[in-house]
């Protein structure tokens, strides 16, 4: 199976080449794990390459994921200048339709219907997708259980049927919330984690692939640190 790579070169090494190409990658984690600095690691490798990316925001500015990204030398503001990198933010659609709601008393879940049309017509051209994240998108009033699956299964649809690479993020919380409804769909999962250290009181991360169809994997736990130019990953317990 072709990959594609996901911006952390061991992380590639262990998923025999990276992604799937063409499939879905579910990641979860607590706040603060590291979800969306792995988005932004996938984002700027492949933008860097001429593939085509689309980044959807449920619950974070545009302004703020950029500054991110420029804090860990991954500047991903030139390439939504010249369209390499389009933007779906529904989270700033959802504060507008939450303003508009309590001057006209119009529904709130408008700008969640419309993203799944938006997501059909901007995936046409993209090869990457990063989705950050999905709770928020399937946390709107009356969307749960079934109705939030069904909502997943139309965007997940819409991405395969595209043939785009996509990075599903999703908050470990809303994941439980959903009594983890995405795990059975997508192609793959990455689960990541932080505790306390017990030595030096530090956070200690590490994932682990819990699922990647079609692809050797080791079972390893996978130790990796946050520094100032992204993901850092080692193969042993620090």
């Amino acid at each position: 199976m072709e990959r594609i790579t996901s911006g952390i070169e061991y992380l590639d090494l262990l998923l025999g080449g990276g992604y799937p190409k063409g499939k879905g990658i579910l990641v979860t984690g607590p706040t603060g794990s590291g979800k969306t600095i792995m988005g932004i690691h996938f984002l700027h490798s492949n933008c860097s390459e001429g593939k085509n990316g689309l980044l959807i925001l449920t619950r974070t500015l545009l302004e703020d994921f950029i500054l991110q990204s420029k804090a860990i030398g991954m500047d991903l503001e030139p390439f939504i200048d010249s369209k390499l990198l389009l933007i779906e933010n529904v989270f700033q659609s959802r504060i507008h339709e939450t303003i508009s709601s309590s001057r006209f008393g119009k529904g709130l879940e408008i700008a969640e219907k419309d993203c799944v049309g938006r997501v059909r017509e901007l995936s046409e051209n993209a090869d990457i997708v990063v989705l950050d994240s999905l709770g928020a998108l399937t946390k709107t009033k009356n969307c749960v259980g079934n109705e939030a699956l069904s909502k997943f299964d139309a965007i997940y649809s819409i991405l395969a049927k595209s043939g785009c690479t996509s990075l599903i993020l999703m908050d470990k919380r809303a994941h439980n919330q959903h009594q983890g409804f995405a795990d059975y769909l997508v192609f793959g999962k990455i689960e990541m984690k932080f505790k306390e250290g017990l030595s030096n009181g530090k956070f200690v991360r590490h994932l682990s692939v819990a699922k990647m169809r079609a692809t050797n994997l080791s079972g390893e736990n996978v130790f990796f640190e946050l520094t100032s130019s992204g993901i850092k990953m080692e193969c042993h317990d620090p």
